[in-house]
């Protein structure tokens, strides 16, 4: 889980392109190594795109705690009855709501990576069966 956590804490847009063009290629000399990896492979990206939802899951959490508590806040303290878009300017007016939301938003942007990441797994394992097959087909008409 360790290594989970850090291995989410690096991934940036930065580290992004590497990343996904390392995961995409593959040597057509040695396709079934390359199939035996996919699964490996595949599997631990998803369990980091699904550590990262997980943390979206929490910021929300927390965004929408910490509004929360800012509105009944308000309410309490205010000696006249604030509408609710009068709540709403206290609560976006907040810096912790800013910093909260920016949270959220750089969480649901990692997520976002890693999804686009495992879908291009899910392509790769699709480019190395019809590989596979093409080298079975080319390895009959030398026979």
């Amino acid at each position: 889980m360790k290594e989970l956590i850090e291995s989410l804490e690096d991934f940036t847009w930065e580290n992004y392109k590497d990343i996904s063009d390392a995961l995409v290629q593959f040597n057509e000399v040695e396709v079934e190594t390359e199939m035996f990896r996919q699964a490996s492979i595949y599997s631990y990206y998803f369990g980091l795109m699904s550590f990262a939802k997980r943390k979206v899951g929490e910021a929300s959490v927390q965004l929408t705690r910490f509004m929360s508590k800012l509105r009944k806040e308000a309410k309490r303290d205010s000696s006249v009855k604030l509408t609710a878009k009068d709540l709403d300017d206290l609560v976006f007016a907040d810096d912790q709501y800013t910093v909260r939301q920016n949270a959220l938003d750089d969480a649901t942007f990692k997520y976002e990576m890693l999804k686009g990441l495992v879908r291009a797994l899910e392509q790769k394992k699709d480019m190395l069966q019809q590989s596979s097959a093409n080298k079975r087909e080319e390895t009959k008409l030398y026979k």
